[in-house]
């Protein structure tokens, strides 16, 4: 994936965008239909404007309240360190997988092979905030 789409995936999320890609779609099809109807029906070029304009203010507002700055504010890594989980998606040793810790799923990796459904402990919360060190076992 380009690292300009990544950047942009991991600003808004992708259920973001997916709202925001159908708004502007629509505003365009309501803009192709104004002129497509030959300007007779005046209705629809206000209401394409309208929708781009709300399209606009919708990516500031989401950008505004993205999930690093509420992450920030309310998650504290410390309260993960020395939690107990399952893994819901094994791997080899030093690959990412997938992990559920008090009843939350989330990114792992491990010094060494995991199968499903084993039992793990939280050692580390990686910087990126999303990915847990874990040792196997109880």
């Amino acid at each position: 994936m380009p690292k300009e789409v990544s950047s942009i995936l991991i600003k808004y999320g992708y259920r973001t965008l997916i709202i925001l890609g159908i708004l502007l779609i629509f505003s365009t099809f309501l803009l192709i239909e104004y002129l497509a109807s030959g300007e007779s029906n005046v209705f629809l070029l206000p209401l394409s404007i309208v929708f781009y304009v709300l399209t606009l203010i919708l990516l500031v507002g989401f950008r505004l309240t993205r999930v690093e700055r509420i992450h920030k504010k309310y998650f504290h890594a410390e309260t993960l360190v020395g939690q107990k989980g399952r893994i819901t998606k094994g791997v080899p040793s030093g690959n990412p997988g997938s992990v559920t810790v008090m009843n939350e799923d989330w990114s792992f990796v491990c010094d060494s092979d995991t199968s499903d459904n084993e039992a793990i402990t939280v050692t580390e919360v990686m910087d990126d905030g999303v990915t847990l060190r874990v040792a196997k076992g109880s």
